[in-house]
């Protein structure tokens, strides 16, 4: 729906058999064409909308102007003119190509990412096992080393007890 507009009626000649649809809400639908620069393919172009859209309130000059209730607002909305120049159907084709370009260059990055991401998660689980068999192979040195000195230990008190001379023991 264009922001701006001005009111319009059909062509009497060449619009004969074009019949004004009723709006979702049952009233006859009134025929507007489009002023909104903004967007250049919607200007000049007509359009069926519905009496109580939103955008087609009056406003009241003050509160003492405003009804008990407000009509029914209704969204209903439909272009007359379908066709659209030429420049416009190019722009238009060149937008959904630049969109289809730039959604796939975000989907191309999404997997990039996908990938670094899981290369990461890869490395950091090879650090993981690493720093765990490093652990392991810390643990299994200490307990040999320990095993080593109490077999030595062992040994150095069965020398002792086993001399000639006497020994004093505490």
């Amino acid at each position: 729906m264009p922001h701006k507009w001005k009111d319009a009626s059909l062509d009497k000649v060449k619009e004969k058999d074009v019949k004004i649809p009723p709006c979702w809400c049952g009233d006859v639908c009134k025929v507007k064409e489009s002023t909104d620069r903004k967007k250049s393919w919607t200007e000049g172009r007509r359009y069926f909308v519905c009496p109580n859209y939103a955008y087609d309130c009056a406003l009241p000059t003050n509160a003492y102007d405003l009804p008990p209730s407000p009509p029914p607002l209704c969204k209903y909305f439909s272009w007359i003119d379908h066709e659209m120049p030429k420049d416009i159907q190019k722009d238009q084709l060149e937008d959904c190509f630049r969109r289809q370009w730039l959604f796939e260059e975000r989907f191309q990055r999404g997997l990039e990412e996908e990938r670094r991401q899981k290369e990461r998660m890869e490395r950091k689980q090879c650090e993981e096992e690493r720093a765990r068999q490093a652990k392991l192979a810390r643990e299994e040195e200490r307990a040999r080393k320990l095993a080593r000195a109490r077999k030595a230990q062992e040994e150095d008190e069965a020398r002792d007890r086993k001399g000639k001379w006497p020994r004093m023991t505490q």
